[in-house]
């Protein structure tokens, strides 16, 4: 197929974006607002991207990640926590060894609202914060869109987990509007979904207090073909489940979402371990009947994020992250966790249960520290022997990330390369697969660096199945792209379809 000059070189958007500065100093400690953290006010656009090495020349498509940036500064910036900053969108966009950049803001209607006035209106959701006076008919709470972002339904989605997501054209990053996959989400679903590798189906949930909605959407049409709602009895966080080729997984700990503490503009995020009398639960839903099974864990704990989930000799293994603590002890609200101190490190861990006796067993895969872990999503729901995350070994005060890893679960032995030349606060890895890949490891990851010493980003392209301190590429950004949570990989041909699919409303 000939390449598609526009993910190469994206079109102009017929705007100007406003600039006004690269970074925002506010003069606090906050570690969320300083460093790869710091907010980056400015919309950029750049061709022909310096690159250090060489972009493999089966690389074709984009990369897209959404940062949390806050646009305004945030009302009390003492308080101001990481999950609370606005959605910026950037695509880094890869053809025949060349490399285009675009960012812009999710322009969400509470958004709008902040622009009109100038300034922030909306309290944090987290720590809670000071509330300003929202204007007659504006959003009563605040839909940041800045925790994922993948192409589905030919758009761009852009996710919140408090709110419906944001659909945007892929080439320009224009928003246009929520997205309710055709009205059969009302009101919220999760940051986090899944692809079912069988058929392209998206499978996601929706959290609302106590209750979790299952919901499968069609590739083809992206209408909601299946969903299911259940009640886990306490609000718990439930930002990432897993899936199986039989099961949803989800895991119920003492972090909890309060709805009724954020009202109060009180910290919201909080740690109850009173609320679980047998602590940690694994409740799984069969996908296929929606029949609900409870498994106890025991213990004081959460999950953070998941590699995977697969059936294999009469037991369901789970793989993800577990943290000694998530959010601020409910005894202690009025003076809730600090920046410096929110995160405990979190490590690999491996959960079984026991399909025909229903018991539960947990134990820990690896002593290195460490986030947002992938894999190779072809094997979602399947057997997998290889999982990626990023590193959080050294708990610097303005970083959180500090290199990247590579686990294999049959040798059981965990891979650890830092950063080149000091590039350091690496994002999560993307898997990318080579052209006609022969192998689960045959393939690329993608993530982003921050630079200190040019406070730019860069984006780095390792070799998956080699991985080493020396990437295959370093991708120079022109501008910071701030640390955010999640995003994904669109193949030329998909993007290439979704780009032509927008070009009549353009």
């Amino acid at each position: 197929m000939p390449a598609n000059p526009m993910t190469v070189v994206p079109r102009g958007t017929g705007e100007s974006p406003a600039l006004v500065g690269a970074g925002a100093d506010w003069h606090t400690g906050n570690r969320f607002l300083n460093g790869p953290f710091a907010p980056w006010t400015e919309e950029n656009e750049a061709y022909d991207l310096e690159v250090d090495g060489e972009i493999p020349s089966d690389l074709a498509g984009a990369l897209f990640r959404v940062s949390s940036n806050p646009r305004f500064q945030p009302r009390n910036t003492d308080r101001y926590h990481w999950w609370e900053g606005d959605g910026m969108v950037c695509g880094v966009y890869l053809r025949e060894g060349k490399a285009a950049y675009r960012t812009r803001w999710v322009q969400t209607d509470s958004m709008r609202v902040e622009v009109e006035a100038g300034e922030a209106i909306y309290s944090g959701f987290v720590n809670g914060g000071t509330p300003g006076r929202l204007p007659e008919g504006a959003p009563r709470a605040k839909n940041v869109a800045n925790i994922n972002a993948g192409l589905f339904d030919d758009h761009l989605l852009v996710y919140f987990d408090g709110g419906l997501p944001h659909a945007l054209d892929p080439e320009t990053l224009r928003t246009l509007g929520t997205h309710d996959f055709h009205g059969g989400v009302d009101v919220l679903c999760t940051g986090h979904y899944k692809t079912a590798p069988d058929t392209g189906d998206m499978l996601f949930f929706a959290a609302v207090g106590p209750t979790i909605t299952w919901y499968r959407a069609d590739v083809k049409t992206a209408e909601i073909k299946d969903s299911h709602s259940f009640d886990i009895g306490v609000p718990v966080l439930m930002h990432d489940f897993a899936v199986s080729d039989t099961y949803a997984v989800f895991f119920v700990t003492p972090a909890q979402f309060r709805l009724d503490l954020v009202a109060q503009s009180r910290p919201g995020v909080v740690w109850d371990e009173s609320s679980l009398e047998h602590g940690v639960q694994i409740v799984l839903m069969n996908r296929h009947t929606h029949e609900i099974t409870w498994h106890e864990l025991g213990g004081h704990w959460a999950n953070t994020h998941f590699y995977n989930a697969y059936e294999q000799d009469g037991e369901l293994i789970v793989d993800g992250h577990r943290i000694s603590r998530l959010g601020s002890p409910v005894d202690r609200l009025s003076t809730p966790v600090g920046s410096h101190e929110w995160f405990p490190p979190a490590l690999p861990y491996r959960w079984r249960v026991d399909l025909a006796t229903g018991r539960a067993t947990e134990e820990m895969i690896s002593g290195v520290f460490g986030e947002f872990p992938k894999i190779n999503d072809a094997y979602t729901g399947r057997p997998h022997r290889y999982g990626y995350f990023v590193t959080t070994r050294s708990l610097a005060d303005d970083t959180m990330s500090d290199g990247l890893a590579r686990h294999d679960y049959l040798l059981d032995r965990t891979t650890v390369v830092d950063g080149p030349d000091g590039l350091t606060s690496p994002s999560e890895p993307v898997f990318v697969a080579r052209e006609n890949a022969r192998g689960e490891d045959d393939g690329y990851l993608l993530s982003l660096w921050w630079n200190r010493a040019t406070d730019l980003s860069e984006l780095l392209v390792h070799d998956a199945a080699d991985l080493r301190r020396t990437p295959l590429a370093r991708v120079k950004l022109p501008s910071r792209v701030p640390f955010g949570f999640h995003g994904s990989w669109a193949d030329h041909d998909v993007l290439d379809r979704a780009i032509a699919a927008k070009g009549d409303d353009r």
